[in-house]
């Protein structure tokens, strides 16, 4: 599982992406993004058919190529035109990561789309590498790596209004109103395999990072604007 993850977060890397969602499993790893502004500086709206491909998705086809043209594995891509709004479906089959772009007219936005979550990518990977070290330490611990699956939510900032209140009101664009969370689901584990994955949170945990019990058998913990927790139910 950590191989996984650190393959949705090279992807996310390269191409920049700040998911709408996020979603990973033993099977893969699914991601939902907005194209990039380049390519929607010609927009469209169906019908379209193979004659008639949207110029949007044909320009993240073009872009996702050519950044992967110095790498060994190629992806698979997809346009979707059967519906009011293109979208593409861009597969990496070797890596098992899949990015769905939509449009921002098809988007289902979790947070408010402004300039304060454009960092909302970087401190995701950071979050999913630590869940990721955090699996390799438990493998060490226990021979196997604890079998998770992920998942990216954004809940409200509890503490948004107090974090207005002392900042400059010419900065207040830059502060999220949402906490980008990737929610750990160990359902599936045993009771010690819970065990190891808790002690492996703490052992590979940031200079100064609270790893917090939370509900029953759950834990939560800052990874700079991002947070990582398993409600423990």
């Amino acid at each position: 599982m950590s191989v996984l993850i650190e393959s949705a977060c090279r992807t996310m890397t390269k191409l920049a992406a700040s998911p709408l969602a996020l979603e990973i499993a033993p099977g893969g790893a699914r991601i939902l993004a907005v194209m990039r502004e380049h390519a929607l500086e010609r927009r469209s709206r169906g019908p379209y058919s193979p004659d008639n491909l949207p110029p949007e998705a044909i320009s993240m086809v073009e872009w996702i190529a050519l950044l992967w043209s110095v790498e060994s594995e190629r992806p698979d891509f997809t346009v979707e035109g059967g519906g009011r709004w293109p979208g593409l479906v861009v597969t990496l089959p070797v890596s098992r990561v899949r990015v769905h772009y939509v449009v921002p007219e098809s988007a289902t936005w979790p947070y408010p789309p402004d300039p304060g979550n454009k960092d909302f990518g970087l401190h995701l990977t950071l979050a999913l590498r630590y869940v990721a070290g955090s699996l390799r330490e438990a493998a060490g611990r226990r021979g196997e790596e604890p079998p998770v699956a992920l998942s990216l939510s954004y809940p409200a900032d509890p503490s948004y209004a107090e974090r207005l209140a002392s900042t400059d009101e010419q900065f207040h664009h830059h502060l999220p109103s949402v906490v980008p969370t990737i929610e750990v689901d160990r359902s599936r584990c045993s009771q010690k395999q819970r065990e190891a994955h808790d002690k492996a949170l703490r052992a590979v945990a940031y200079a100064d990072q609270e790893v917090l019990p939370l509900g029953r058998s759950g834990f939560t913990t800052r990874v700079g604007l991002g947070r990582v927790q398993d409600s423990g139910e």
